[in-house]
């Protein structure tokens, strides 16, 4: 999500400041560059390909890319040709208009192949009015669901307060790197708002925008005082010569009026002037040419660009300015040399005295700034602390105790399995399997195949022995997390959901939400939830008549407070174990690569055979028939003929 995120932020700036007549050669080889270069290095990487020029998340930069070149080809031959206004807008559409016909060509031949992959879940997902995204493995993820303000405080706080000021501060130099940060804010406001987990990309923002605040009260309150003490005031030329004229213009006495005569006969010339249309046409013509030599480029320009955006821009400037009274324009120069007068920073330097004062000895900012550092430092200890160990203080005796079962548990699975064992949990506790337990993990955050993860929700969510027919070709221990609050029964509904999403068989298309799989209200389990292999690792022994078959699995470790539980599985099948581990049944990307995908063992072709793969709401290349009761229940969801 990251690369996507950056790649589309600067695609979308850099389409901006065409729209805003600020496309020059600079920002053609900037974007250029970065396009070009990113994806070069992009593509080597294995899981990423050939995304970059076929995944509709990120065509959006591409097509971005490719209509600066054609811009830069414009520009090139209007140089070369040396074409005026209206040749080069007549130009210009021209070639847009062969390259938007050659783009649609492009697309219609591509687009039955199924060459463009779909937006994914977790993207559709912030475009999307509802919080489900019709991905079942998605939506049991509680980081998708929209941020709380709460939310925003806690992993914001004080900055907030202050980043919109600092946005108003920005307003006064509109530079390109002005419309960035406005369409990050947008961004990143909007996405958190759908997505709690993207709170962090507000982060850069706020804090840029604060400092903004912060910096512009600083210089605010600083600069009287360096300009007693002898620095010149930044007065731009043009007012200075502006406040020259209005002084002199104040303090000099009338001009006499001119003669009648002479004014008749200046009428009488112009007059005849005007009747030849030739000379007309000669004079708007070096007017023109004149205010194109006259032209003062912004800090955004390095020439006179006809015919687009930036002259559009400029025209409905020049017309907005030249609405505004002379008698109010005529103000500003005087009051501003005012404001640089000796007794104007005499003012200011004593307002900027009491404001410190007041901010010092009763102001509430400083008892803020405390706050929030304390508050950071907080937050940063709970956000370093290891999540596989907390903390509680006992009621009784008030002593602090440690409840670390599941580092515990992940030792022990580290010292007492062997190196080359494969342990089957689910997804969430893969990262700490492989980094913590130094084991082979069937699934982690990184899991990307959707149809694997259901085949393990599929298998954790049957019953013992059928569960026990698959794990003996793919692992050797079972780890599953018991003890109540958040335990695996805890999420085993979303495990019955997702497994359901790729096997239609297992709950059933009656069924898309798994509802029969759970716990009535007397939290008595219901009867596919009772014979279920992960109900029975979990509830082992601690409810009567819950006993594990020892002839499948054997149970080998629970922690001290029992949080942790490790099964072994009985007459695992070497063959398939074998199968697994030799490297001529891996699929490489290339030859040599580190990234290569695992295949099931033949022993699990028939139940391999009997999955659905999982289509996306928004894959348009897959018929409406290999779709989910999941995905059809949240279609219907949508268009507001079901329930929400």
């Amino acid at each position: 999500g990251g690369p996507v995120f950056v790649l589309n932020m600067v695609g979308v700036h850099a389409l901006m400041l065409v729209g805003l007549g600020r496309f020059n050669s600079g920002v053609h080889k900037a974007y250029t560059l970065f396009w070009v270069i990113g994806t070069a290095g992009a593509v080597q990487i294995p899981v990423i390909g050939w995304q970059p020029v076929r995944s509709l998340e990120q065509l959006g930069p591409m097509l971005v890319c490719m209509g600066f070149q054609v811009l830069a080809f414009c520009d090139w031959q209007r140089r070369l040709r040396q074409m005026g206004t209206e040749d080069f807008v007549r130009f210009r559409v021209r070639v847009v208009a062969i390259f938007l016909a050659a783009l649609l060509v492009v697309a219609c031949t591509l687009w039955p192949t199924g060459y463009f992959g779909p937006l994914s879940s977790r993207i559709r997902g912030l475009f999307v009015k509802h919080t489900k995204t019709g991905n079942p493995l998605v939506d049991s993820v509680a980081e998708h669901q929209p941020a709380s303000s709460g939310m925003y405080a806690s992993y914001l706080h004080l900055p907030l307060d202050y980043a919109f000021f600092g946005g108003l501060v920005s307003l006064r130099k509109r530079n390109n790197g002005f419309y960035f940060l406005v369409l990050y804010g947008f961004i990143a406001q909007h996405f958190s708002g759908k997505m709690s987990r993207l709170v962090l990309i507000c982060g850069p923002i706020v804090s840029v925008s604060c400092g903004i605040w912060c910096g512009f009260l600083l210089d605010m309150l600083m600069e009287p005082f360096f300009l007693l003490l002898g620095r010149s005031p930044d007065i731009p030329k043009a007012l200075q010569e502006q406040a020259n004229v209005s002084k002199d213009a104040d303090s000099s006495p009338p001009a006499p009026a001119a003669k009648a005569s002479n004014s008749g006969k200046a009428s009488k010339d112009k007059g005849g002037k005007a009747k030849d249309s030739g000379k007309l046409a000669k004079a708007a013509k070096k007017a023109s040419a004149k205010k194109e030599a006259a032209f003062v480029p912004e800090e955004w320009e390095e020439e006179f660009r006809p015919g687009g955006a930036m002259q559009l821009n400029r025209m409905l400037t020049e017309s907005w300015v030249e609405g505004i009274p002379e008698d109010v324009t005529s103000l500003y120069p005087p009051n501003n040399m005012e404001y640089h007068s000796f007794k104007g920073v005499a003012i200011r330097a004593a307002l900027s005295i009491a404001v410190i004062l007041y901010t010092v000895l009763f102001g509430s900012t400083i008892p803020k700034v405390y706050q929030f550092v304390k508050h950071c430092d907080n937050v940063a200890q709970s956000l370093s602390n290891p999540q596989v160990i907390f903390h509680y203080r006992d009621r009784n005796t008030g002593r602090k105790v440690v409840i670390d079962d599941y580092l515990k548990g992940y030792q022990w699975v580290d010292q007492n399995t062997p190196k080359d064992a494969r342990v089957m949990a689910w997804w969430d506790y893969g990262y700490q399997i492989t980094g913590i337990a130094r084991r082979t993990s069937l699934a982690d955050g990184n899991t990307w195949n959707h149809e694997h993860i259901a085949t393990i929700g599929k298998t954790l969510t049957s019953p013992e022995k059928k569960a026990w027919n698959t794990i003996r070709h793919l692992a050797d221990y079972v780890l599953v997390w018991a003890g109540g609050h958040g335990d695996d029964l805890a999420k085993s509904p979303h495990l019955a959901r997702i497994g359901n999403s790729v096997f239609p068989d297992h709950c059933g298309d009656d069924d898309p939400k798994c509802t029969k799989f759970g716990f009535y209200s007397d939290e008595s389990p219901t009867p596919m939830m009772a014979k279920s292999l992960l109900y029975k690792l979990v509830m082992h022994n601690e409810k009567p008549g819950v006993r594990v078959n020892e002839t499948y699995f054997q149970e080998v470790h629970t922690t001290q407070n029992g949080l942790m539980r490790v099964y072994k599985v009985m007459n695992i099948s070497e063959e398939s174990k074998a199968w697994v581990a030799d490297p001529k049944n891996r699929v490489c990307d290339a030859p040599g690569s580190w990234y290569c995908i695992g295949q099931y063992p033949p022993a699990l072709e028939k139940l391999i055979s009997r999955r659905i793969n999982f289509a996306q709401l928004e894959d348009f290349n897959k018929g409406v028939a290999s779709k989910s009761a999941y995905t059809r229940m949240i279609e219907k969801e949508r268009s507001g003929k079901g329930e929400l």
